[in-house]
């Protein structure tokens, strides 16, 4: 098979969906030879901050000589970008020849009819671990998928684990209330594990430490055990922080990418290569390895004039950072955004805090079975633009709809003045079509 080939038969297995158990991961990794019980992992759950989070772990450790890598999801342009080791994204040529080495075995556990045949992510998780151990990594950074419990990424152990913060999500999977889901992503906690959040929920904390209590870990708070203590030179160019980790300080710690959460995902990331080490690490190494740092699709500014961000944020408090961080960099200027939702997302509550920040908003639709259409999201936000209308509180000047994403993006570009600001988000499916032929 070719790379094409393997990345149709992965696209077919969309259609097994999810499954939450962990039968069909376990199963294949036994007959792979257990590649995961072979090399150390950080695990990290939560609800928004998980990728960068995850990217920036791996990025330190790289930098301060272990060989790491990492596995985060959905990719955006190729299933290539799901999977990095020692800084880059695997190579297609691997990818097939990894998929061509692991598909006998997922034939295999197929035939055995574990409720059903492998789900596409079980597919490149197995393939993940295949990667990692055959790579001889000291360290793999996973990002979970879903939840914690049943995601196949939790047939790990690992010695370390993240978590970002937890608010609803996938509710219908894993639970309706904040207590519910951070149980459900607490179960990545195994015995002995080191465990840091960025979470200070009450609700969130008090799971974490019956968790930690149950599995004679450690936890660890931010605010209380790690910090970032001082706050230097914020820009739309990123900014500079001091940072009081676990076992030591850091002064003047230079990232090269805007938005407050960076900050806190920036401190739990440093916090967990610490916990990974055991020690404190190097200030220069830390600033050699975010030095080049890019993580696509958050707060990522593509032009300047008019300025053009692209945004991954895919719920609520997603969309709340982003109104915060518009607001802080751009608060004088017209505001044009782009819109495109996925219909399984809380999109009703997405208008109510998208809605007050824009001065003009393009509706549109990513055309994706999972995708909200261009005229039921219209249909919503005409009636949410009314309420706003009849209680007096500011909202678009002008609602356009649109019939797909590249065409939204030409027409802001051809409508935008020097000194405006577009602004794409509502879903991380919306990248696939940010094109660099348009800036």
């Amino acid at each position: 098979m070719n790379y094409n080939e393997v990345c149709k038969y992965i696209d077919s297995t969309l259609v097994f969906g999810i499954k939450p158990n962990l039968l069909r991961i376990n199963k294949i990794l036994n007959l792979l030879g257990s590649p995961h019980e072979k090399i150390g992992f950080i695990h990290i759950v939560g609800t928004n901050g998980k990728t960068s989070t995850t990217k920036i772990t791996a990025a330190i450790l790289n930098g301060y000589g272990f060989s790491a890598g990492y596995y985060v999801s959905p990719h955006i342009n190729s299933y290539t970008e799901r999977i990095s080791i020692r800084g880059s994204d695997i190579a297609e040529d691997k990818f097939t020849r990894v998929f061509e080495e692991i598909f006998p075995s997922v034939i295999k556990v197929n035939e055995m009819n574990l409720d059903g045949e492998m789900t596409q992510f079980e597919i490149l998780t197995a393939m993940m671990f295949y990667v990692a151990f055959n790579e001889k990594l000291d360290a793999m950074v996973l990002e979970a998928g879903m939840g914690g419990r049943w995601d196949a990424t939790n047939a790990a152990y690992a010695k370390v684990a993240g978590l970002t913060g937890v608010s609803l999500e996938h509710t219908l999977i894993l639970g309706s209330t904040i207590t519910a889901i951070a149980k459900e992503k607490a179960e990545i906690i195994k015995s002995s594990c080191r465990v840091a959040t960025a979470s200070t929920d009450s609700k969130v904390l008090k799971v974490l430490e019956g968790k930690v209590k149950d599995t004679k870990s450690e936890l660890y708070i931010i605010e209380k055990d790690f910090a970032v203590s001082e706050l230097k030179n914020e820009s739309i160019e990123g900014f500079v922080a001091d940072i009081r980790g676990i076992f030591g300080s850091y002064e003047n710690i230079r990232f090269p990418l805007p938005g407050n959460y960076q900050q806190e995902n920036l401190c739990l990331a440093i916090a967990l290569c610490e916990l990974f080490a055991g020690k404190k690490l190097s200030t220069e190494k830390i600033n050699e390895s975010l030095s080049h740092t890019n993580i696509t699709g958050r707060f990522q500014l593509m032009r300047r004039e008019p300025a053009f961000i692209a945004d991954a944020s895919h719920n609520p408090e997603g969309i709340k950072n982003l109104a915060i961080n518009l607001q802080k960099y751009f608060k004088d200027r017209r505001k044009i955004i782009i819109f495109s939702v996925l219909k399984d997302k809380d999109y009703k509550e997405m208008i109510k805090c998208i809605l007050p920040l824009s001065d003009l908003i393009i509706l549109t639709s990513s055309c994706t079975g999972r995708s909200l259409s261009a005229d039921e999201l219209e249909e919503e936000v005409l009636k949410e633009a009314e309420k706003l209308r009849d209680e007096n509180v500011k909202g678009p000047q002008l609602i356009f709809k649109i019939d797909n994403i590249e065409n939204s993006i030409k027409y802001s570009l051809n409508i935008a003045l020097k000194n405006d600001i577009i602004c794409i988000t509502g879903s991380i499916t919306n990248l696939e079509f940010v094109k660099s032929e348009y800036f």
